[in-house]
């Protein structure tokens, strides 16, 4: 897929419908590309049940959205063949689906650029304790796979979410009169604001000077200790 002058790529992603997803659709709308989104078939619910709801939204911000199985190699293919640019942000239990998804780039030819589903850690520098290492791994494999596989890659280390950690440390919502903190309280964290985390995966995704690199998002000012943030 040959991309004129000043035109906008064209962004698939998948898992679209999870908790970073949604940051990842809307983010890429928002900066004017064409976007696509894959996700599972959806089965018969109420009319204002939240799933359904999303996906009015993303058809209302002008997203196309294609259903269908990552078993299903030839819709895979299809979908990908209208994008330059995929973008994985599968959770965790399917991250080893992505095979299916390199397979399907590697047919389809025209893809530019693979953002995998990482957007923790950076894997290939750290280790962990079980079942964190497994997770860990499972990332590794996919990294080599895409690698192996001759794909453009950019792996993203996004270390932590801001807004899922904040409320889960400090239940906000909850107006709790005691809060437990972990060890001292004095141990750093790099928590990154998750709309933050999508804006930059996109902008990284389009960057020349991100391909095949490791972008890490660490602001001085984002790394906190639990005490600090309490």
């Amino acid at each position: 897929m040959i991309m004129m002058a000043g035109e906008k790529s064209k962004i698939l992603i998948f898992g679209a419908t999870g908790y970073l997803g949604k940051y990842m659709v809307k983010a890429s709308v928002s900066m004017g590309h064409p976007t696509y989104a894959f996700v599972r078939p959806l089965k018969p619910q109420p009319y204002d049940s939240p799933k359904l709801q999303l996906h009015r939204e993303f058809e209302s911000m002008g997203v196309t959205v294609f259903q269908g199985e990552l078993d299903d190699h030839e819709a895979l293919v299809a979908a990908i063949k209208h994008a330059n640019i995929v973008i994985s942000v599968l959770a965790i239990p399917q991250h080893l689906e992505q095979y299916k998804i390199i397979n399907a780039i590697k047919d389809a030819g025209n893809v530019q650029r693979f953002v995998p589903s990482e957007f923790g850690q950076e894997v290939d520098r750290v280790r962990g304790l079980p079942p964190f290492q497994n997770v860990l791994q499972n990332k590794k494999k996919i990294r080599r796979a895409t690698e192996e596989a001759g794909i453009c890659y950019t792996y993203i280390s996004a270390n932590s979410f801001a807004a899922y950690f904040v409320d889960y440390l400090l239940h906000p919502h909850e107006k709790c009169e005691e809060l437990t903190v972990y060890g001292t309280g004095e141990a750093k964290a790099v928590l990154n604001y998750e709309e933050d985390v999508a804006a930059y995966t996109i902008k990284s995704a389009n960057d020349p000077r991100a391909a095949n690199r490791v972008i890490i998002y660490r602001p001085p000012g984002n790394i906190v200790s639990h005490g600090e943030i309490v």
